[in-house]
């Protein structure tokens, strides 16, 4: 008798583990799943001082860029402190607890101001591009819930865009190379950046959730690494530092 009531129990403790698996505070089973979706990344970053506008060239005059494209430190100011980066991010486990990941994105901010005794305008835009890879290591909290720590590594792109054009323009004036009124510049270059960073994701349907990163990036342009209108190489008398607070948002879609 006593044997019976044993074994009734432990069946009965086993079906009682068994319904209440999808509670348990972790996964049962190795996870090997992956997501994609849309992710804004949040910059924390001065873009005035991040961009060299203020860096003095060598020569005589010793002109800076902000000088000779008409703007002041106060136009150049209300780039503001933040840049939004629209950009799109995967993932995927690969074995036990590490995934790997890819993001790719671009954020740009634009000031303008017009010359009303030339009569022309003179826009300026500033934007970041940038591509990674990211590995990360994960600690399950619940089935539903898990916190990482891992890092995005890969090369990003700082273009600083300069035109100056008629305000009211006009065709056949427009592209007259020679006309002083249509003038554009171009500096870019490439440097190499990464991000440590501590996620969260959260998976509140069976197909969709939602996954939180904060990290800070890390990356300086080198003066040799601009380029003039994407071709010759120019030299900037300052590095950029692109060193900033990061936060990304991800709705995703996956398992």
């Amino acid at each position: 008798m006593t044997r019976r009531i044993r074994t009734a129990a432990t069946i009965l403790a086993l079906v009682t583990a068994l319904q209440g698996q999808g509670n348990l505070p972790y996964p049962t089973e190795e996870y090997f799943g992956g997501g994609i979706g849309y992710t804004p990344m949040f910059l924390s970053i001065n873009l005035a001082e991040a961009f060299p506008f203020n860096a003095k060239g060598t020569g005589v005059t010793g002109t800076d860029l902000l000088s000779s494209m008409g703007f002041s430190n106060e136009e150049i100011g209300s780039l503001g402190n933040l840049m939004v980066i629209h950009g799109a991010e995967g993932f995927g486990n690969i074995t036990g607890r590490w995934r790997i990941g890819a993001y790719v994105g671009l954020g740009a901010k634009s000031i303008a101001r017009v010359d009303t005794a030339t009569n022309t305008r003179t826009d300026l835009k500033v934007s970041l591009s940038t591509g990674n890879i990211s590995l990360e290591v994960v600690a399950p909290i619940f089935s539903n819930l898990e916190i990482s720590v891992g890092s995005l590594f890969g090369f990003s792109r700082a273009t600083i865009q300069a035109a100056s054009t008629l305000d009211e323009p006009d065709w056949e004036k427009q592209i007259q190379y020679t006309d002083s009124s249509n003038a554009s510049l171009t500096l870019s270059g490439r440097f190499f950046s990464f991000q440590p960073y501590v996620a969260m994701k959260l998976q509140f349907l069976n197909r969709a959730g939602l996954r939180m990163s904060a990290g800070y990036q890390v990356g300086t342009l080198a003066t040799d690494q601009w380029r003039l209108n994407g071709f010759k190489r120019i030299i900037s008398p300052s590095a950029g530092n692109f060193n900033a607070l990061a936060v990304r948002l991800m709705l995703y879609i996956g398992i």
